[in-house]
């Protein structure tokens, strides 16, 4: 008898054993032979093979599954016989069993009775060999509906933890205090009290350029000092808490847009500045009498974005505009933005393959894919993608 296991359909293990000689096997009842042990699921078994038909009617040959090991298990199972030639000769429906050995006998079994005809399978021989396969399914499921537990990469839990943590920190910024000033050494001004908050020059070195430019000559010993004299401390504490991969919320976006837009655009926090720019352009209501500050003030801070909010207001209010407001004081650029905007008017432009007639949306949109630098003029933007494209 020989034992050959190979891969069957899926979830299924096919174990070929081969009863060699079976024509001269005893055909005493309640006598068997047994195949050599084989390994399934963790346990052993064996194969029983009664040639001689155990309670079975005359004329059959019967089969029993033993589970040899110690521990019990449930299986789904069914046998196979084929012939010389390939061909599936004897067909046993697989069905369900607990191999129970809690009664202490160190093994249990099941035994298919009536398996086959003694005389089909002399007819089914491989070199006088009887082939049987034995095929082996766990029934142990796991619901694949049931959402399971998987924690989340660690990476920014871990790097929000070194927020201002000063045991690790290289850099210690001294924020919101100002210079002693005064004629005599007798007569100063009393300095501004700082707020500081330690960084590290790692996480400075891509997220907030011109604050690592700041400290990156400084010597890797020890902990650098840098003095910020023009920005609130928690307008700063928001800009560097956006470094670590912080998130703010709409509240302090809105309350501190153009105090966040000033100084991410000073200190290089590109991303959280336009993100500042948006929230402003959402909660600014647009008049006759405000609209000129915000040009001017979009076109100090390279506020694309803005820009374009307030020529859409200027073209869908040119008639109350005319005759009530200067634009003798506006940048020159200013005509070609709002030839823009009559245009995107005149045609949707969605969909456009022509820069000049799309939104600044997707211009960043398109920068951003071949990162690129996000943070410029509609112009700026527009020659920056034309030179990629070239």
């Amino acid at each position: 008898m020989s034992v050959r296991l190979q891969e069957g359909c899926k979830d299924w293990i096919t174990t070929v054993i081969r009863f060699h000689g079976f024509a001269n096997l005893p055909t005493t009842r309640d006598e068997y032979v047994s195949s050599p042990e084989f390994s399934c699921f963790g346990h052993q078994w064996r194969l029983d093979l009664y040639p001689g038909e155990e309670d079975s009617e005359v004329g059959y040959v019967d089969v029993e599954l033993v589970n040899r090991s110690n521990t019990s298990i449930k299986i789904e199972y069914g046998y196979s016989v084929r012939n010389v030639d390939g061909k599936e000769v004897v067909h046993e429906e697989p069905e369900i069993d607990e191999f129970d050995t809690e009664d202490g006998n160190g093994e249990s079994s099941w035994c298919t009775e009536d398996f086959a005809k003694r005389s089909k399978l002399m007819k089914s021989l491989v070199d006088g060999a009887l082939v049987i396969e034995v095929r082996m399914k766990s029934t142990t499921r796991t619901d694949k509906s049931i959402t399971q537990f998987i924690p989340p990469n660690p990476f920014m839990k871990n790097v929000d933890k070194l927020f201002i943590d000063e045991e690790t920190a290289d850099v210690l910024f001294e924020v919101g205090g100002e210079q002693a000033k005064g004629t005599t050494t007798r007569k100063k001004k009393r300095a501004k009290s700082t707020t500081t908050f330690h960084a590290h020059r790692i996480l400075l070195k891509n997220n907030a350029s011109a604050l690592y430019e700041m400290c990156r000559g400084s010597s890797d010993l020890g902990i650098t000092t840098v003095s910020i004299t023009d920005v609130k401390p928690e307008v700063f504490k928001f800009m560097l808490y956006y470094t670590y991969g912080g998130k703010l919320t709409e509240d302090d976006l809105k309350n501190n847009s153009k105090d966040i837009i000033d100084a991410c655009d000073k200190y290089g926090v590109v991303n959280l500045k336009l993100e500042a720019e948006a929230c402003y352009v959402k909660s600014t209501t647009f008049t006759i009498d405000n609209m000129m500050d915000n040009l001017l003030y979009a076109d100090s801070k390279n506020l694309a974005l803005l820009k374009e909010a307030v020529m859409d207001y200027v073209v869908a209010n040119k008639r109350d505009i005319i005759g009530k407001v200067s634009f003798d004081n506006v940048p020159g650029s200013t005509c070609t933005d709002i030839l823009t905007a009559v245009a995107r008017g005149e045609e949707s432009g969605e969909g456009s393959t022509d820069y000049n007639s799309m939104r600044v949306g997707t211009l960043r949109k398109m920068l951003d894919e071949k990162e690129l630098d996000v943070d410029g003029s509609r112009e700026s933007m527009i020659a920056l993608l034309k030179e990629q494209s070239a």
